[in-house]
């Protein structure tokens, strides 16, 4: 097909699929109350890392260094005790770039092998005008918080990470702060065969959707059994948790596989991991993505539910074992025919819904009613990935929605 006429043919549908339709108001995130003292910290926390003077914080610059600092006397602040073969909190990645900031909180028993558990984010972003409130100040903010509130000490070592040099154009390469404290462990932590887990966070305060405003998304853990079952037991009252597989984020329909954050690196080698996210927002990656735009109770909502989640792996005795291929497909279908039958509704519709994607959304709801759940076949699998990137494109007020 010629350029010219496929432009115009894309045109035609995107007309077609667009036609207005009245959908609920999106939440003002401003008007959300940050009452509770813990709340409040967050709050100081993100206002800090993502103010004008921080500049965006990427990496090599000024303001990424300050956020380093910043993050270093809070780990201490909070009594996260610094490894010895560092020196301090800072692990470098090299001068250009700046440093990880690790802070421990030790075993019960130091004798031994130690094994351990990591909780972790980015703290790098674009650079100005980006300053990065969602991504990721806001996952900063909750492992700083998790770190005070994780007074009791098990028999697993628990590592906070602050990762530096997780944006583009790094991803993925030696220089990724992910990629580097994998290849370079300090010895206090060894091989990678100490690592009991991982949990990595990334985009923890967005919020667009009434339906999603206290619910965030766990990924990752369905490759693990002993670990998912902690993941899906752990509840706190004003947290939803949905449990969606990996595969539903990063599978593209007609696009192929991406990677997303810096649990990549841990997947990659197998240990087992659980992603945090309460997904993207149409600020991400926009000068919009301020400390007034995000959801503080429910972000501290979820360090209540990381400390209940922490005490329930701290009493395993037990390693987790790993399936690459394994899936929790009924708890999947279960996720997002809850989440898409409101997206449905006609007082939940999710904002910038158009007539296409509200079609093809009912759709979705009567396969999934419909679904034997037991065994799924690859083009179900295929099918619920499609519907997941649709309804993660509607939640993101993103343009091209009506192409999924």
């Amino acid at each position: 097909m010629p350029p010219l006429l496929l432009w115009l043919l894309l045109a035609l549908i995107s007309v077609t699929a667009t036609g207005c339709l009245r959908t609920m108001d999106a939440i003002d995130p401003r008007a959300l109350p940050v009452t509770s003292p813990s709340a409040r910290q967050l709050h100081a926390h993100v206002s800090f890392l993502a103010s004008p003077e921080l500049s965006g914080r990427q990496p090599g610059s000024i303001g990424n260094r300050q956020a380093a600092h910043y993050i270093e006397e809070q780990f201490r602040a909070v009594g996260l005790q610094p490894l010895p073969s560092l020196g301090g909190y800072r692990q470098t990645i090299s001068e250009r770039m700046g440093d990880n900031i690790l802070g421990i909180i030790p075993p019960i028993d130091g004798t031994g092998t130690t094994r351990w558990i990591v909780i972790g984010a980015h703290y790098d972003h674009l650079g100005y005008p980006f300053l990065g409130a969602d991504d990721n100040a806001s996952s900063i903010a909750i492992l700083i918080e998790t770190g005070r509130s994780l007074a009791k000490a098990s028999r697993y070592g628990i590592l906070f990470v602050a990762f530096n040099s997780e944006e583009s154009p790094y991803f993925g390469t030696p220089e990724m702060g992910s990629q580097f404290l994998f290849h370079h462990p300090p010895p206090e932590i060894g091989a990678a065969d100490n690592l009991q887990a991982v949990i990595i966070m990334d985009l923890m305060g967005g919020v667009h959707w009434t339906p999603l405003k206290n619910a965030i998304f766990a990924t990752g853990a369905e490759k693990s059994p002993e670990f998912y079952r902690h993941v899906t037991r752990t509840s706190v009252p004003s947290l939803t948790v949905f449990p969606v597989g990996i595969h539903l984020v990063e599978e593209i329909p007609d696009r192929g596989h991406k990677a997303f954050s810096d649990y990549d690196v841990f997947r990659n080698h197998q240990i087992p991991f659980l992603f945090l996210s309460a997904a993207r927002s149409p600020r991400y990656h926009t000068a919009g993505d301020v400390a007034s735009t995000l959801n503080y109770e429910r972000m501290a909502a979820t360090v209540e539910w990381l400390n209940q989640l922490v005490a329930l792996m701290g009493q395993d005795e037990t390693l987790y074992t790993f399936h690459p291929q394994r899936v929790e497909f009924a708890d999947e279908v279960a996720s997002f025919r809850g989440i898409v039958e409101q997206a449905i509704h006609e007082e939940t519709l999710i904002p910038g819904t158009s007539r296409w994607s509200l079609r093809k959304l009912r759709q979705d709801v009567d396969w999934m009613r419909e679904l034997d759940r037991s065994a799924p076949t690859p083009q179900q699998l295929e099918r619920l990935e499609r519907i997941s990137i649709r309804v993660q494109c509607l939640i993101a007020d993103y343009s091209g929605c009506f192409t999924f």
